[in-house]
């Protein structure tokens, strides 16, 4: 026989595996707009390390939370693997709007060429932010980064993208939890 708690606590759970799809229908919205403009705001004014990873991040589950604050009716959501699945959805999105976003601000739409040149030190990606300290790593970076190095401030940035989209896919406002 089964407690009062334990009958009580049986929906919850069952709707904490739920996710609520329009909600994730506007998280793919947003990450695609966001992606875009992104794209082309690093093309022509550089790359902001941790900047872009961070704001992107804490963005796109806020905004959709704050679009879409309503829970579906009951029978109405869309079962999927969880917040995993999530995160990497608006990820990928995210990802491929900011490539297109960033060819579509080069005279010639080549994005994953200039990709090419930059990993092959063929090319220079200007770095801001950590110019702005001075001294010798401001000279260093203001010539921009490229290589093994630019890979690493990438990945940098997008393991803090990753990690504020899952934090904020599985957050609920206060007075929803």
């Amino acid at each position: 026989m089964k407690s009062k708690r334990t009958e009580n606590m049986t929906p919850l759970l069952q709707r904490a595996g739920k996710i609520k799809a329009r909600r994730l229908a506007i998280g793919i919205f947003l990450a695609l707009a966001v992606g875009a403009i992104a794209g082309g705001i690093r093309y022509w004014y550089g790359y902001f390390v941790l900047g872009q990873g961070t704001m992107v991040g804490l963005f796109i589950p806020w905004a959709a939370n704050m679009l879409c604050p309503k829970d579906l009716p009951p029978g109405k959501t869309l079962k999927i693997p969880g917040s995993m699945m999530q995160v990497l959805i608006l990820f990928i999105c995210f990802m491929i709007a900011h490539a297109i976003g960033f060819g579509m601000a080069q005279p010639w739409f080549d994005p994953l060429g200039w990709l090419g040149r930059v990993l092959q030190d063929q090319t220079r990606e200007t770095v801001w932010g950590i110019s702005l300290m001075g001294g010798v790593a401001a000279k260093n970076f203001q010539l921009g980064v490229n290589g093994g190095f630019w890979i690493f401030l990438n990945l940098f940035d997008l393991f803090f993208m990753g990690f504020f989209l899952l934090v904020g896919v599985n957050s609920q406002p206060e007075g929803r939890q």
